[in-house]
């Protein structure tokens, strides 16, 4: 899995690069310019499943990363991003703090002037946990409303793990993130 992560990773540069220089020889069109920027905010990440009974068991934590919005159509953008994300709660009683290099590959659709929702899966390498017998990847699914305020992105999503969290119990990740991002171009 982390081989895909990788590979994700360098498409997403490649799609950088590509419409980097794809702004620099293009005339802009209006609704079509490709954007890249940076992002920021936090989330709060808590543990779905059976028998999760720690409803205060959430664990609040920060991401950070970048993205890519690539113009299909005057209502639709493709935008893949690279994030680090740290995700978690309690189960039992126990503390799961799971840090993720993530790739969502999201379809930003829109729907009244600045706002779209945003739907695709994502996915996600662990790089950091504090539990045993940990799965060293997620896939999950993300939806959410963004308002794209020309250079200004500002969004809310929910995404819902569909992989286990760990090998011996059916647990999985569902978190709540909430993003303000930053377009260079």
């Amino acid at each position: 899995m982390k081989k895909i992560i990788l590979s994700l990773g360098c498409l997403f540069l490649l799609a950088v690069s590509v419409s980097s220089a794809r702004a620099d020889d293009a005339a802009p069109v209006p609704g079509f310019s490709p954007k890249l920027g940076v992002e920021g905010g936090f989330d709060l990440a808590n543990l779905n499943g059976q028998n999760v009974n720690d409803v205060i068991g959430s664990r609040l934590g920060w991401v950070v990363g970048g993205f890519v919005g690539l113009p299909l159509g005057p209502a639709l953008t493709f935008q893949p991003e690279i994030l680090y994300e740290q995700k978690g709660g309690k189960y039992n009683g126990n503390s799961y703090q799971l840090d993720y290099v993530e790739v969502p590959l999201l379809l930003d659709v829109s729907l009244l002037g600045p706002i779209g929702i945003l739907l695709g899966p994502s996915f996600d390498a662990t790089v950091a946990n504090n539990v045993s017998n940990t799965n060293n990847s997620d896939i999950g699914l993300v939806g959410g409303v963004q308002v794209d305020l020309d250079r200004l992105l500002v969004s809310g999503r929910y995404e819902v793990g569909l992989t286990n969290v760990n090998s011996n119990q059916q647990i999985q990740n569902g978190t709540f993130i909430f993003l303000v991002g930053l377009s260079f171009i």
